[in-house]
């Protein structure tokens, strides 16, 4: 039944559903004007894009070596009488580092030499003798042999005491002394070690599809964690004839000169075998969006507007792609920020 005190208190209520629905009417017309197509730019990073000359590289890891490498080593048994070189010291081809004992030998080949004057001597005058018919032919051919004899004597003698002293057999530097003056040494004794480093040698592998691609004198560079830094220069002087059969790779040996003596045998190179080189639009690889077996980038439009655009890529580079169709040069490709946007969405450049 209807009454004045429930009529009170519907009154207020209705005041209240009727403010609600007026509120639920304008809140669409108020927010129709604010839609997608006034919301601020996104703000992205972005490159132009340009025609470039690029490298086509293999990257590898070599070990580097010296051009020549020996252990110095005695040809004769004795002892050592005096040593010429100190540890890390630079040689030249024919510099004396030791010398044995040699006494004895400069003894034999004193001689030697007096004996084999004296026996050809005998030899002159059976042979005048052999003039007059007052020699037999035969005692001339002996004393003939004779002679030859002590002259092979007198050579091996003489070659022995030239080996009692020890030299350098090429230029190079030296490693660490391994022996003292009054040692005894024999041809497994080493003294040292000789490196020539003025051309540092980098072995290398190649996968086998490459192989076809391969030649002497192909440009090489290579860096050490010695000088990150410092890119050395050299090229392809060797190609294994045979392939690896476990990898399936081919060995390469590339040559460095090395005038500063900056590389070392032992050094692990990171090298970079230079295939050829291409010219074409290059666009920072980070720009590239991958999906599934196609690639897109997001381009700026003259409206300040994204557009995604499909592109067929060439080859990769460190940090760069080359693209094949696609894409102009002068176009902007967004790098930073794709993820925020759409297709259509306005952009703006930071910067």
């Amino acid at each position: 039944m209807y009454n004045k005190q429930s009529g009170k208190v519907l009154f207020p209520v209705l005041i209240l559903i009727l403010i609600a629905l007026s509120g639920y009417f304008y809140l669409p017309v108020s927010h129709s004007k604010t839609g997608p197509s006034s919301r601020p730019a996104t703000q992205v990073a972005a490159h132009t894009i340009s025609t470039d000359i690029k490298s086509i590289n293999i990257d590898a890891v070599g070990t580097a070596r010296a051009n020549q490498a020996i252990n110095i080593i005695s040809a004769q048994n004795d002892y050592i009488e005096s040593l010429a070189f100190t540890d890390g010291e630079f040689v030249q081809t024919g510099q004396v580092l030791a010398t044995l004992r040699d006494k004895q030998e400069h003894l034999t080949v004193k001689e030697l030499k007096i004996n084999l004057k004296e026996q050809k001597r005998q030899l002159k005058r059976l042979q005048e003798l052999a003039r007059s018919q007052s020699a037999a032919q035969s005692q001339l051919e002996e004393q003939a042999s004779e002679v030859d004899a002590l002259q092979a004597k007198l050579a091996n003698a003489e070659s022995k005491l030239q080996e009692m002293v020890i030299k350098a057999p090429f230029s190079g530097v030296l490693g660490k002394r391994l022996v003292d003056i009054g040692s005894f040494v024999n041809s497994n004794t080493p003294f040292t070690t000789l490196d020539d480093i003025s051309i540092i040698k980098v072995d290398f592998q190649v996968p086998e599809k490459y192989l076809a691609q391969l030649t002497q004198g192909m440009l090489v560079t290579a860096i050490s964690d010695a000088y990150p830094n410092t890119p050395f220069t050299g090229e392809v002087t060797h190609i294994e004839p045979r392939i690896n059969q476990a990898t399936r790779s081919v060995s390469v040996t590339a040559s460095f000169e090395n005038e500063a003596n900056l590389l070392r045998p032992g050094m692990l190179m990171q090298v970079a075998l230079e295939l050829g080189r291409i010219e074409a639009l290059m666009v920072p690889e980070k720009s590239i969006i991958p999906r599934q077996e196609n690639h897109f980038v997001y381009i700026i439009d003259d409206n300040d507007k994204a557009q995604q655009v499909k592109v067929e890529l060439l080859e990769r580079f460190h940090g760069w792609v080359a693209i094949k169709s696609g894409l102009e040069a002068g176009q902007k490709v967004i790098t930073e920020g794709a993820i925020k946007i759409r297709p259509g969405s306005s952009v703006t450049t930071q910067g």
